[in-house]
């Protein structure tokens, strides 16, 4: 494990005095002025620099740590800089919606705008390996067509892979925000009805799936975001009224 690291920390005024102390960590890290694996001053040094408690200092040590920016060890080690972890940061954007009780109309309405505009920069970036990926997703739905939680999680994962394929992080972990909150509501849709209704429904999306996959190999952006528009505008329709 790293030595510990100087950093500048101010005295901070605030009535909340941790959250100013998280704040400046946070931002150092954020920053690049702190890397990973860096280990802060001790919280007696904190205390000197930040003229604060030392309860102050720990609270804001474990915001730092819910978070997952830092990870608290015992002992001499103390706190120690953590990778920036991609789930925590889609898990918290899972809880803000939870918390709003967001319709699952208002999810699929921000999906299908940012989804659209993705399938059109996937069209210009796909590379080999991109477009692989969805041909194999879609081999894989084709042989689970009569199972529902299969084919749900093959549906989800196209997706995700199409979201992938645009290579710009925001819709990567906005789809993945979206496939974690409506991926229970959804299959609830998916299985309504007999068992040669939900084959039909699911070779329906099957084939949306194709016909989008088709339109991004090709470079056909404008096509692409077409049919998802279509597809996902009629997602909407069978989730009025429900919440996340």
């Amino acid at each position: 494990m790293k030595n510990e690291i100087q950093i500048d920390l101010q005295p901070v005024q605030t009535r909340r005095a941790s959250e100013e102390i998280y704040n400046q960590i946070r931002q150092l890290i954020l920053d690049g002025e702190i890397h990973p694996g860096e280990r802060l001053p001790s919280e007696r040094k904190m205390m000197d620099m930040m003229h604060r408690s030392r309860p102050t200092i720990r609270e804001a040590m474990r915001m730092l740590e819910r978070e997952g920016y830092i990870k608290i060890y015992s002992g001499s080690s103390g706190a120690v800089v953590q990778e920036i972890n991609v789930d925590n940061a889609v898990q918290s954007l899972e809880t803000i919606i939870q918390m709003k009780h967001m319709k699952i109309e208002e999810i699929l309405e921000f999906r299908r705008l940012t989804e659209c505009e993705a399938a059109r920069l996937a069209s210009e970036r796909r590379t080999a390996e991109d477009l692989e990926k969805m041909k194999e997703i879609l081999q894989r739905s084709e042989n689970v067509l009569g199972e529902s939680d299969a084919f749900i999680a093959c549906d989800l994962e196209f997706h995700l892979a199409l979201a992938d394929a645009s290579h710009n992080a925001m819709y990567s972990i906005m789809m993945q925000v979206c496939r974690n909150v409506i991926g229970e509501s959804l299959s609830d849709i998916l299985i309504k009805g007999t068992e040669a209704e939900q084959e039909m429904r699911y070779q329906r999306i099957l084939d949306v799936h194709k016909e989008t996959y088709i339109a991004i190999k090709n470079q056909h952006g404008a096509e692409a975001a077409r049919l998802l528009t279509i597809h996902l505008t009629n997602a909407e329709s069978d989730f009025v009224g429900r919440k996340y």
